[in-house]
């Protein structure tokens, strides 16, 4: 059972996420803004090109929010009216909105207890008839997109908590969110790349939504120059960005108490951890860690409550989904961001090494 040692309370309390944004963020802003064109345009090109470098070959298309490029992933796809799609429970709504926004049906399947990702075993019972899976590589860990693939199912790899590295690569497309909050930030944003040209060209018809010689229902999905600018200044050096995270993860995880447990699939050279997910053995020990890191001014979050899982939200049966269901109650969100200070790094160690 934790207990631990009282403290007061900080004054200055470190958050649990907070944007690093550098002078050369600012300067890449600042000329978008100098140069007259806000709107989408060359500094949108650019981003899509150096995603289409990164990832080696295909398409890419710059969008204005990640659940915008859910919804075009399906679209670009082909998944429409009546077809069912395969999507975890854990995970935001945002994928939900895409499935019906598309006109599909969503499945909803339950996920491994140690990585959070997409349980494959339960695809047969949850979702045998599925023409399509949205596979979260969730907090940075990876799913198995191959299996899924050799299943003649098409995959949309979720890579909102995923950039870089090996996710990304191995489904029909890949999605990328550049929310405040994630790895690389233009305070929002999105991004889909398709493994097919075709696929890309139909997410950019879309995309571009006026003045298109041939009508159909399109909506303004457009990404602005200046968040582009941001965006590219960022991913310029995601390699350092990454490896401040897996230093401060691996800082935290060599300091864990034995008691405690952390979420499988994040120490891989190839993986960029996106949270710090402690795993307790039950809520009240889950809740006693929340309360003791607040004392030491510390930030932390349910990664997910419980009314958030997909299953709920759509009120079905909550015993089919036990994994997802223990790890609502049993999880703790702990900072893990790269503007985090030596010394905030030191003070969340000397909260974790105060556990007893």
């Amino acid at each position: 059972m934790l207990t631990v040692k009282q403290r007061p309370l900080m004054v200055d309390v470190i958050p649990h996420n907070r944007p690093l944004i550098t002078p050369e963020d600012e300067q890449a802003v600042l000329a978008v803004l100098k140069s007259g064109h806000i709107a989408q345009g060359p500094e949108v090109e650019g981003l899509e090109a150096d995603f289409v470098t990164m990832m080696g070959d295909g398409g890419a298309c710059a969008l204005s929010s990640g659940s915008a490029s859910l919804f075009l992933a399906l679209y670009g796809m082909g998944i429409g009216k009546g077809q069912k799609v395969a999507v975890p429970t854990y995970a935001c709504s945002a994928l939900l909105n895409a499935v019906y926004m598309s006109g599909g049906i969503p499945n909803v399947i339950d996920v491994t207890e140690d990585t959070f990702v997409l349980d494959l075993d339960r695809i047969d019972d949850q979702a045998p008839e599925a023409a399509a899976a949205i596979v979260v590589h969730c907090f940075g860990a990876s799913a198995d997109v191959k299996n899924l693939r050799d299943r003649g199912i098409l995959v949309v790899e979720d890579c909102c908590h995923s950039i870089g590295g090996s996710p990304g690569r191995d489904g029909d497309v890949s999605v990328y969110s550049f929310h405040a909050t994630k790895t690389i930030t233009g305070g929002s944003g999105g991004l889909v790349w398709a493994r097919s040209g075709k696929i890309s060209e139909q997410i950019v018809d879309f995309r571009q939504h006026d003045c298109r010689e041939k009508y159909i229902p399109r909506f303004n999905f457009q990404m602005s120059d200046i968040q582009a600018a941001m965006i590219r200044s960022q991913l310029s050096r995601l390699d350092e960005i990454a490896s401040r995270r897996k230093h401060i993860y691996d800082l935290y995880k060599n300091a864990l108490p034995e008691f405690l447990s952390v979420q499988v699939g994040l120490s891989g050279p190839s993986i960029t951890p996106y949270r710090f997910v402690v795993q307790t053995e039950d809520q009240e020990t889950r809740d006693r860690l929340q309360g003791h890191m607040s004392r030491h001014g510390v930030t932390t979050i349910v990664p997910i409550e419980r009314y958030e899982l997909l299953h709920r939200y759509l009120g079905l049966d909550a015993e089919a989904y036990p994994n997802a269901e223990k790890i609502v109650d049993t999880t703790l969100s702990l900072p893990l961001f790269p503007g985090l200070s030596d010394s905030e790094i030191d003070r969340i160690l000397v909260a974790l090494s105060n556990i007893q």
